[in-house]
């Protein structure tokens, strides 16, 4: 009798969701100044294509899957195969990506594999802005593949959803008109703004995070800021209605304390590719918090139900739900309504 088996039924809410974010790798290849992934302090792991599959048996009501984490899912040699596998389940699949690595053969790859969505993060409608914020990436090489991908998707009269993914920060605020323009241009009518956060600020954070936090903390918005970028969302809002881009912004003042709650790790499941299994995709790596690794050694099959109705779990979303959550969470972007 596996340990879930012995917890009593109201310890099994709630059910496994029917939206799951897996990471099939753990390293990138660039060196984005606001991202933990090449300073990371859990394991660094490619999910096989076998364990992929695993995961896949046991969340059989899954209904959407987003297959990217802090890694670049493109460096893995499978990920069209893990799309196709998804897909071939009747799952929506969708993934964010730098989009360095696109070749032709992928960029037919994603429409051929049954993705159903596919985010390009570009954080800057120029290349000293772009390449200052996205180290080790060539602005002009991300807009030839950018053109690549949709020229591919017309082609074939896909349905393939393409959009842009910023993130908003002090040194490129200013580009975000620009940024509508270069969207419509380039054939893509989805804009996506989130706002770089400061959710590295728990007191037990991890050493090797410290000069990340401070630079987000250096970069990102701050009441000073609050006029100008209610200023270029209005532009920014008035250019896209003219050139029909859709375009999401988001909240520059922070939600009531009423509304300062969140249910990410009740009713979404993020997989690192080691098979950690994290409250959400905001806490990014297993040394700042975790439910557990589901894959065990000497298990023939991973322990998916255990850990997401584990004590851990279940201790860390009481503690959400009071008036003191936990520590990861107090400075999160997603807590306090401003992602």
């Amino acid at each position: 009798m596996t340990a879930t088996a012995t917890l009593p039924a109201a310890a099994l809410a709630p059910p496994l969701p029917r939206f799951a974010q897996i990471e099939p790798i753990g390293k990138c290849n660039l060196a984005c100044r606001m991202c933990t992934v090449n300073d990371r302090g859990d394991e660094v792991a490619e999910l096989s294509l076998q364990r992929f599959e695993q995961l896949l048996d046991q969340m059989p009501g899954l209904q959407e899957l987003h297959l990217q984490g802090l890694g670049e899912p493109m460096l893995h040699p499978q990920f069209f195969d893990m799309v196709a596998m998804a897909a071939g389940r009747g799952i929506k699949v969708s993934a964010n990506t730098n989009l360095t690595l696109l070749t032709p053969r992928r960029a037919l790859a994603c429409i051929s594999s049954g993705l159903a969505s596919l985010s390009v993060s570009l954080d800057g409608a120029t290349a000293p802005v772009y390449e200052a914020i996205r180290r080790k990436a060539n602005f002009a090489k991300v807009l030839r593949n950018l053109q690549r991908l949709v020229d591919a998707r017309d082609e074939a009269g896909s349905a393939l959803e393409v959009r842009l993914v910023m993130v908003l920060m002090r040194a490129n605020l200013h580009e975000l008109p620009a940024l509508v323009q270069l969207a419509h241009a380039h054939r893509v009518d989805w804009i996506l703004v989130q706002r770089l956060s400061s959710d590295l600020t728990q007191p037990d954070l991890p050493q090797r995070y410290i000069p990340i936090k401070q630079y987000v903390e250096q970069a990102e918005l701050g009441p000073a800021d609050l006029a100008e970028a209610e200023d270029v969302f209005a532009q920014a809002r008035t250019l896209a209605a003219q050139l029909g881009v859709r375009l999401n912004l988001p909240r520059l003042q922070p939600a009531t304390e009423r509304g300062r709650r969140c249910d990410w790790p009740s009713t979404q499941l993020y997989l690192t590719a080691a098979g950690e299994l994290l409250p959400c995709c905001m806490v990014a790596t297993a040394d700042r918090a975790s439910f557990g690794k589901v894959f065990a050694p000497g298990s023939d099959a991973p322990l998916l139900l255990e850990r997401w109705h584990g004590a851990s779990a279940q201790q860390f979303r009481a503690a959400l739900a009071s008036d003191q959550p936990p520590a990861v969470c107090q400075s999160c972007a997603l807590y306090q309504g401003t992602f």
